[in-house]
């Protein structure tokens, strides 16, 4: 999808007992992951199952967990349109999109630290405020994207409405700039978490 590299990049499920998840292996091409080498985490005492490491950020992935009872899917991405416009842009994200502003909301940007590092977890999950604020994407300048959802497919379409957006808004640069921002008081969110609901899981 041109969100990351066949080596970057890291997804995760929480599990049904919401003590342990799944994630992407480090070190693994994406083109030749396949099911056996998903890597279980615990989320409380970080013990890992598996033939393979799991991913440098593996942490940021738990501590978001720990800290959003309600998540249970969390991507990360190196999609290049939306770190562009995070590195070149203050306040970049203009709402210009109706679906952006429906499914992703307000993207928080943070500064970066180094990868797979507690200081880069606890920032991410920080970022992502307390479960009411529903924030669902936090871009981390120099790095990449975390995004969040109820499932694995929401998560996703945070990630691919964000970078259309940033794609929309780049075009918009070569043209002078967006003259035209959208109405946000009209706009009505779509819920992509939802804290009663029970959605599918990735079997344990």
């Amino acid at each position: 999808m041109g969100f990351t590299s066949p080596v970057s990049g890291n997804h995760s499920v929480r599990i049904r007992n919401k003590k342990w998840m799944w994630i992407t292996p480090s070190g693994i091409p994406r083109y030749n992951l396949q099911e056996k080498d998903l890597v279980r985490v615990n989320l409380e005492t970080s013990e890992t199952i598996g033939k393979l490491k799991p991913s440098i950020e593996w942490q940021m992935h738990t501590s978001i967990y720990r800290r959003l009872s309600q998540v249970n899917a969390v991507i990360h991405t190196h999609s290049p349109y939306t770190l562009g416009i995070a590195i070149s842009v203050v306040n970049g994200f203009k709402h210009i999109l109706e679906e952006a502003k429906i499914v992703v909301g307000n993207p928080v940007i943070i500064s970066n630290k180094p990868s797979g590092s507690t200081e880069l977890a606890n920032a991410v999950s920080k970022a992502f405020g307390k479960p009411q604020e529903d924030i669902r994407a936090v871009i981390i300048r120099n790095h990449g994207v975390v995004t969040v959802g109820n499932d694995i497919h929401k998560a996703r379409a945070v990630v691919e409405s964000l970078e259309e957006w940033a794609k929309i808004l780049t075009i918009t640069k070569l043209f002078g700039g967006p003259k035209y921002i959208f109405d946000e008081s009209k706009v009505h969110r779509k819920p992509i978490i939802k804290e009663k609901k029970e959605l599918s899981f990735m079997p344990v």
